[in-house]
């Protein structure tokens, strides 16, 4: 079953403000903004295949970020990377708002704790399906609440 990631907006806005940024400039305007790279680096080609693919992969980050639950898995995918968990791995979920990095698009977030100390921080779309799928898989999972 796919989960995909919750979407905030300022989310949004940042995501697609610097793949633009990353993107446009160098393609169609070579001159626009500071450069500060030595003569022999500062040619519009340099520009193009250094920053575009920043940009392209904050959209792929972008379009490719969601949730598998398969078999006894979680298939995690953010954008070019990739993630397995064990479901019976897992021993405590738990409810977080946090802005700060994980494989997720959303400030609202569960704190996957698995392993010996392992802990990842994703953001379903709908959390409570995501969760009870998982406590069907797992029933020993404490789930903690806010």
């Amino acid at each position: 079953m796919y989960f995909s990631s919750k979407k905030d907006s300022w989310m949004t806005i940042i995501v697609w403000l610097f793949a633009f940024l990353f993107i446009v400039p160098p393609i169609f305007s070579p001159d626009f903004g500071v450069w500060m790279t030595p003569e022999f680096l500062d040619q519009h080609w340099i520009k193009i295949v250094f920053l575009c693919p920043i940009g392209f992969c904050l959209l792929w980050i972008w379009f490719k970020t969601g949730y598998t639950i398969q078999n006894n898995f979680i298939k995690i995918q953010y954008g070019p990377f990739k993630k397995e968990i064990k479901i019976d791995e897992i021993h405590s979920i738990r409810e977080t708002k946090n802005p700060f990095t994980a494989p997720s698009l959303s400030m609202y977030r569960i704190e996957i704790n698995y392993g010996k100390y392992n802990t990842i921080q994703i953001s379903p779309k709908n959390i409570d399906e995501f969760i009870y799928e998982l406590e069907k898989r797992n029933s020993n999972i404490q789930i903690k609440k806010i």
